[in-house]
């Protein structure tokens, strides 16, 4: 079977996950660590890759998985829901995976570099 090619926007995969987390370079105040950013960042690449794997791949193990870790904290499954209802509204278009990604404080803001990867080369696991 032939691998699929994902639909990737022109758009930077920084710049999406931003727009994505709402997040902006100027979003956290000059003093907050670049801790703060690489945190809620992760979180957004979580729930933006557990939805891709779910709706690009057909396995939703990912976002069960999510959805189970933060089932205890109803604030944190409420913000998880708004987020796959982001990802699959403004962001449905968009199949590609978040790879590796890295954050960097700099005198104007924070500074986002990240990797997009086609979720159709990753090796599947056939249960």
């Amino acid at each position: 079977m032939a691998k699929r090619t994902a639909r990737f926007p022109d758009r930077k995969i920084s710049e999406t996950i931003l727009d994505f987390a709402r997040l902006t370079p100027r979003a956290l105040p000059s003093e907050a660590p670049e801790r703060r950013a690489r945190e809620a960042l992760a979180a957004a690449c979580t729930v933006w890759n557990a939805v891709v794997f779910a709706d690009v791949l057909n396995d939703r193990r990912h976002l069960d998985e999510v959805r189970r870790l933060i089932g205890g904290t109803p604030e944190a499954a409420v913000l998880v829901e708004q987020l796959i209802a982001r990802k699959r509204g403004l962001f449905a278009d968009d199949e590609r995976r978040i790879g590796d990604f890295d954050v960097t404080r700099t005198e104007d803001g924070i500074n986002v570099h990240a990797e997009a990867r086609n979720p159709h080369s990753l090796p599947r696991n056939r249960e």
